[in-house]
């Protein structure tokens, strides 16, 4: 928006130089009952300043006394009665028209309500006489300090124009009408002066005078002979003819006293009336209208008419037949209460046109009567037509100035001669020019280059020739107007102030700039977070893990250093604490990463082809060992549903469901353990359309508002999961039902309500109860994949958290390969599959009582924190595996380049597969595994190397950008051994694909 400057707005604070404020500002108003301005109040200053402001006649009676004070252009109104009647009271002044007007109209102001006079007519004294005049009069109440009306102002719009338009209008309509149906002359002559009695306000008087008879008619001396051939011209002839005698057919307002009965033109003849003689004889010569005003207007015109005063002005009308030969003459006196203006010319004019034609008509033969007749009302249609168009045209015109005028658009007008021939006062604002300046550059060649900044001159010039020569619009939106020969006559452009529209792309680029680096910081914020902790929790887990392995070992093999019972039992509950507490704050950790994305709106759903089922068991399988411990039952309900809408495979992100039922689920834990009755059921349904709030009495919570979205991400989350899906396959939609059911104590209403909340928990529980922001999590990724939650619970019996997702059935077999969201690349499906690991519980211990499903196996471990290699090392060479270790990427290439599997080895160390971490000095793991894949191109190895990349690096971006540099999986930490060792069988094997 274009800023303004204020500018003052009360007269009486102004230091104006015009003449009118300077008047009204050192008028003596201590003398009136205005007091001295510095004494008036607020309300009355505001009053006034809103009258001298307007550019139309305006007027305040203020106070009880109606005390009057008015702005310029009412001072012209009230004429000769100024500076009078300026400040004093209404009662004082009542000798005009005006004042009475204003007084009666006042009594309903001062009522509190408004009044309206509409085409009120005021005498107006104007350049010495009285002018009748037509205006709109609207008075208004308006409230003071108390609220009560103690003033009204006044609005004066002259519509004088309007509505005399309207009554010569009405008149030309009613004269027609009244000649249009005569049939001979003196019909004609008395229908006209009736319907000028009837209704002409403009005419004061009217005489018509006709030939005294044919057996007169001669041709004027000097004249050449009369050609009687008829002509096309109707009004014009070779053909002249002199009428001696004239007699009085007719009048119209005028007494017999002043009427002249026969007019004799003849040279010799006598006259009463020679100034009246004169007139007819210049008018029948020149066979025009002659208008006769002030001095040239004789004595026997200048007639005083009741209530209009005397005519000043008056026309004389001659009437013709179509060879030419004078039939009338036609005197009009027109009212002197209007000027004699262009308008009122037209209006003469159309009435001689319509007497002329009818008189024509009655004078030809019947055949060219109904002719003409035909021909009359085709050109009275037309020149209807014309003039309604022209009307519109100029209506039209009127306001696109107006418009133009008032637009913030810079516009102008030129010619191809280089002059300016209109602006706006948009365009002199945006060049900082006057039109004084542009009057004083007319004569120079391009005027309007004055206002153009020198870079950018010949830019102007050049496509200025391009208009000229071309004669097509320009590139910089100039709009070329074209004369009937094809010559460029005008040229319309637009200037336009882009200044605001730069400086705000400016400021978007800068913000967008802002936004890409707060995103970047956010996400390496995150990922330094995220590998400084999950790399201590995956030597914890592992320390548990060894510390368990150890003590089973030492059960199971005899002559070992003994150990009580009690101390096996304590080392093996130690480590089971460790376990648990690693999980615990694995579990909060991940929790507020999740939050920390969701805020950031870096949070990415990515649908997979999955096995809702199997997503439920390995749930149940992660934490089945706790429920076991607090013997809860636990089991799985897959209903009809699921089986009728999802034959096996659905399209679905496995790691936020899993996130989802795990959060569900150990929240059921929490709730059932201490009660009598222990069992949680997980149940799975589906369905084709969206599920509601009457299904199984289960209430959804409303969806989270969600904020605007940044310009680097999708414009909603739920657009951007569409998205996905439709990016995946066209298969048909289908809404997964997962509830959880538990036995536990319920929840209470006002517990209830502290649901899905952030940091929030209904109840509290003595170890380890979780951050509160399990059930908010849960809410949000479910609204992420376009479903609702629910909850239905009562206390003492249990609670059932139900939730939907929508999927979408694939159109093809599952190929396990992750599928890209609208802000991911595409994943070729030739990569493998990307895993990424959960934290483990208990149910991992079994996996290391089993026989190793990698022992044997060669593992280079390529790791630069010494605690994590050493670990690691330990824990495979436990499992039976040969293990080497190097600290970053160049090492692990120069151990690769002794092992069997370089064509030019001759060590024959042997390697089956490496473990590569990815955050490295010297070489990282990115860097090293696309080198070893470009060695693999190049023939260097002789078979692929299997390389799996053990990392800290768990965003879903980051572990794409893993797998196609060339990792066959991807195992984040904090991992166990037992879910390293089966990946690494896989991959081994080569079942990562699957």
């Amino acid at each position: 928006m274009p800023k303004f400057t204020k500018r003052l707005a009360d007269w009486t604070l102004s230091d104006s130089t015009s003449p009118w404020f300077h008047f009204v500002k050192h008028f003596s108003w201590s003398d009136t009952p205005f007091g001295a301005i510095d004494t008036w109040s607020l309300e009355l200053r505001r009053s006034t300043a809103k009258i001298m402001n307007s550019p139309d006649p305006r007027i305040l009676l203020f106070g009880d006394q109606r005390a009057i004070i008015y702005n310029e252009a009412f001072a012209a109104v009230v004429g000769r009665h100024h500076p009078q009647c300026l400040g004093a009271p209404l009662a004082d002044v009542q000798v005009d028209i005006i004042f009475e007007i204003l007084w009666n109209m006042s009594l309903t102001a001062y009522d509190g309500r408004g009044a309206r006079r509409t085409r009120q007519e005021l005498l107006l004294e104007r350049s010495g006489s009285m002018e009748q005049t037509f205006w709109n009069i609207f008075l208004s109440p308006l409230p003071g300090s108390d609220g009560y009306c103690d003033s009204v102002v006044g609005e004066f719009t002259d519509v004088t124009d309007l509505v005399v338009q309207d009554q010569r209008r009405s008149q030309g309509l009613d004269i027609l009408d009244s000649v249009s149906k005569v049939e001979c002359l003196p019909e004609l002559w008395s229908q006209f002066l009736g319907a000028l009695e009837k209704n002409a306000p403009d005419i004061s008087y009217a005489m018509i005078y006709t030939a005294f008879d044919h057996s007169s008619f001669v041709r004027s001396e000097g004249l050449p002979t009369p050609d009687i051939t008829p002509h096309d011209d109707t009004l014009q002839s070779a053909t002249s003819y002199f009428v001696k005698q004239y007699q009085l057919a007719g009048s119209l307002s005028l007494p017999e006293s002043v009427l002249e009965p026969i007019i004799d033109l003849s040279i010799a003849g006598s006259s009463r009336a020679p100034g009246l003689a004169n007139a007819f004889r210049e008018a029948l010569e020149t066979k025009e209208i002659t208008i006769l005003s002030d001095a040239a207007l004789p004595n026997e015109l200048s007639v005083r008419i009741a209530d209009s005063g005397t005519v000043r002005c008056a026309s004389i009308l001659p009437i013709a037949n179509l060879d030419g030969k004078p039939l009338a003459v036609v005197v009009l006196g027109l009212d002197p209460r209007r000027p004699f203006n262009e308008h009122m010319s037209r209006f003469v004019h159309c009435i001689h046109e319509a007497v002329c034609k009818q008189a024509i008509l009655i004078t030809l033969p019947q055949d060219q009567q109904q002719f003409q007749r035909k021909y009359e009302e085709t050109t009275m249609a037309l020149s209807t037509e014309l003039r309604l168009s022209i009307l519109k045209a100029k209506k039209k015109e009127e306001k696109f100035l107006r418009i133009a005028k008032s637009a913030p658009l810079g516009m102008f007008l030129y010619s191809p001669k280089e002059r300016t021939i209109q602006v706006n006062d948009a365009y002199l604002k945006i060049t900082g020019t006057t039109k004084e300046d542009l009057d004083k550059t007319a004569g120079l060649e391009l005027p309007w280059l004055q206002t153009v900044s020198e870079e950018y001159m010949d830019v102007a010039i050049k496509e200025w020739q391009h208009l000229m020569t071309e004669k097509t619009p320009s590139a910089i939106e100039y709009k070329i107007h074209l004369d009937e020969h094809g010559e460029v006559y005008l040229i319309h452009g637009w200037l336009v102030d882009i200044s605001d529209r730069l400086a705000k792309d400016t400021l978007l680029a800068q913000r967008l700039e802002d936004a890409l680096e707060t995103k970047t910081a956010t996400e390496h914020f995150l990922d330094m977070v995220s590998h400084e902790m999950r790399n201590p929790l995956s030597a914890i887990f592992q320390c548990s893990d060894e510390i368990l392995d150890t003590i089973q070992t030492h059960k199971n093999q005899p002559g070992m250093p003994s150990m009580t019972t009690a101390q096996l039992k304590s080392l093996e509950d130690a480590a089971h604490t460790i376990a648990l507490c690693a999980q615990h704050q694995n579990g909060i950790f991940s929790d507020i990463l999740t939050v920390s994305k969701l805020d950031s709106q870096l949070l990415t759903i990515m649908p997979e082809k999955i096995r809702p089922v199997d997503i439920v068991q390995r749930a149940l399988k992660m934490y089945g060992q706790e429920a076991k411990r607090s013997d809860i039952i636990t089991s799985i309900d897959v209903q009809d549903t699921y089986t009728k809408h999802i034959s096996e495979f659905v399209m679905a992100d496995p790691n936020r469901l899993l996130q989802i039922i795990i959060n569900l689920l150990t929240n059921a834990i929490n709730h059932t353990r201490s009660c009598r009755e222990r069992s949680i059921v997980i149940s799975l349904g589906a369905s084709t359309t969206e599920p509601n709030n009457a299904s199984d009495q289960i209430v959804f919570m409303p969806p989270t508002p969600r904020r605007s979205s940044s310009p680097l991400t999708p414009s909603t989350e739920q657009d951007q999961f569409s998205a996905a899906f439709l990016d995946s396959c066209s298969g048909q939609d289908v809404y997964l039902h997962i509830a959880v059911q538990d036995t536990g104590c319920g929840l209470s209403e006002s517990e209830m309500r502290l649901l899905f909340k952030r940091f929030s928990q209904p109840k509290t529980y003595g170890q380890y109860s979780g951050s509160g922001l399990g059930l908010f999590l849960s809410k949000e990724l479910i609204e992420l994949q376009a479903g609702r939650i629910g909850v239905t619970s009562t206390e003492g019996l249990g609670t059932t958290f139900s939730f939907y997702i929508k999927c979408r059935k694939p159109t093809e077999e599952p190929a396990s390969v992750p599928m890209a969201t609208p802000r991911s690349p595409r994943i070729k499906s030739h990569r493998p599959r990307m895993s990424r690991t959960e934290a483990f519980n208990d149910r991992d211990l079994e996996f290391t009582r089993q026989p190793s499903p990698v022992r044997g196996l060669h593992v280079l471990v390529v790791e630069d924190n010494p605690l994590n290699q050493r670990l690691v090392a330990k824990q495979l060479r436990n499992q039976g595996c040969t293990v080497h270790t190097a600290d970053h990427g160049l090492e692990a290439l120069e151990f690769l380049s002794k092992t069997s599997i370089t064509s030019s080895s001759t060590s024959g160390i042997k390697l089956d597969i490496v473990l590569l971490d990815i955050e490295m000095p010297v070489m990282d793991g990115l860097s090293c595994i696309r080198k070893i894949r470009d060695l693999e191109q190049e023939g260097f190895y002789l078979r692929r190397v299997p390389v799996i990349a053990v990392t800290a690096n768990a965003r879903d971006e980051q572990m794409r950008e893993a797998l196609e540099a060339g990792m066959d999986a991807v195992v984040t930490k904090p991992f166990r051994i037992p879910e390293l060792l089966v990946r690494m069988s896989e991959v081994v094997s080569g079942q990562h694909f699957a």
